[in-house]
């Protein structure tokens, strides 16, 4: 048997000469792993559990760092989407009067009704309705004229650079004046006033 090492043969023949040399080539082996036994059992053992959860870590740490490196590459279109938000709730806001404005705007719906050849019997705000951001303002008008004469009122309020909404226009009693048809005509305008405040949750839940 050639172990590559002729003076620890040569041992192994004057002391173990009674042995096989299928059990010095096994007393070798075991030679040879015994370090490599040792290290698993006294440093590799011990610190499996360890190196496991630094391998899960890092592996979940390698996962983050993608994530994030994902979000960054997305950052320039996310801030982009941002500021055209932005530039659009600026733009829909400047449609909405502020508290101050709003006597001014009912002052010119009035306006634009008598223009109209319109009687005001009722020009009414009523109680304002929170909405988020924004709350709305109703005003019940009650108005006698021809029946022209309303169309081209609703037309005026119509292209206003504040938005005016009108519901539930009922035109009755018609009477003839004059050549012309006389109506009663009455309505709900309303008026949206911008208050940058958000809703309460409890408000919200309620009007669920």
């Amino acid at each position: 048997m050639n172990t590559g090492n002729p003076a620890f043969t040569t041992l192994l023949d004057e002391k173990f000469i009674p042995l096989s040399n299928r059990t010095k080539a096994g007393f070798c082996l075991v030679i040879i792993l015994l370090p490599v036994i040792i290290f698993f059992f006294v440093f590799y053992g011990p610190r499996k559990e360890t190196i496991h959860n630094l391998k899960t870590i890092n592996a979940r740490m390698q996962t983050e760092i993608n994530d994030y490196r994902q979000q960054v590459a997305l950052l320039p279109d996310r801030e982009k989407k941002v500021a055209d938000t932005r530039r659009a709730f600026e733009e829909i806001s400047a449609l909405l009067p502020r508290k101050k404005e709003i006597p001014q705007l009912l002052k010119d719906i009035s306006s634009l009704g008598r223009n109209a050849g319109l009687d005001f019997n009722t020009f009414k705000p009523e109680k304002e309705s929170p909405k988020d951001f924004y709350q709305e303002i109703p005003v019940t008008i009650d108005v006698r004229g021809p029946y022209h004469n309303m169309g081209y009122f609703l037309d005026q309020v119509s292209k206003l650079e504040r938005i005016v909404s009108v519901n539930n226009i009922k035109m009755v009693s018609p009477q003839k004046e004059n050549g012309e048809m006389m109506l009663e005509s009455n309505c709900q305008l309303i008026t949206y006033q911008f208050t940058n405040k958000a809703l309460e949750k409890d408000k919200k839940n309620k009007k669920k």
